[in-house]
């Protein structure tokens, strides 16, 4: 899938021009930074807004989509980088949780790895998931600000300029 904007300053010049619902903007940005964006280490390039926006990003959608125990599996190397950008949006909460799981990581990997998860049906997998002490911390999320998409947004045009600095 690829955004409607072919560049970053395109998604931002329209967004001028007649503001985007702030779901499409999300969705466009996020498409875009997608392109220039594989890995954590990717983010040492670019401004820290971006990183803020990006990592925050992922990690609450992971979740939402899985839990954390699906989130440690998939995307283990985010967590810091997330718990940074829910703190830099003032998710101080939510960061804390997202270190908390970070401190299990080592551990849900190891269970995984060890119990033969690696190679096992998805079925297996959800059903670890369900069970790991790294899904305890899902029911935490709704005591903490934890789906800020708008906030995330408001953020992202607040910062403007760091983003239109990605090429």
């Amino acid at each position: 899938m690829s955004s409607r904007f072919p560049t970053i300053g395109e998604l931002f010049a329209a967004d001028d021009a007649a503001p985007l619902k702030s779901s499409d903007f999300d969705d466009a940005l996020w498409l875009l930074l997608c392109e220039k964006v594989a890995g954590p280490g990717d983010l040492d390039a670019l401004p820290e807004a971006v990183g803020v926006y990006y990592s925050s990003r992922l990690l609450q959608w992971e979740v939402d989509n899985g839990g954390f125990a699906q989130a440690a599996f998939n995307v283990p190397e985010w967590f810091a980088r997330a718990a940074n950008g829910y703190e830099a949006l003032g998710k101080k909460a939510s960061a804390r949780l997202i270190r908390k799981a970070s401190g299990l990581l080592a551990s849900e990997r190891n269970t995984i790895e060890r119990t033969g998860l690696l190679g096992a049906t998805i079925g297996k997998f959800f059903a670890h998931f369900r069970g790991s002490r790294m899904s305890d911390l899902d029911d935490e999320i709704d005591d903490v600000e934890w789906c800020i998409d708008e906030d995330r947004v408001a953020y992202a045009r607040s910062n403007r300029d760091a983003f239109l600095s990605v090429k």
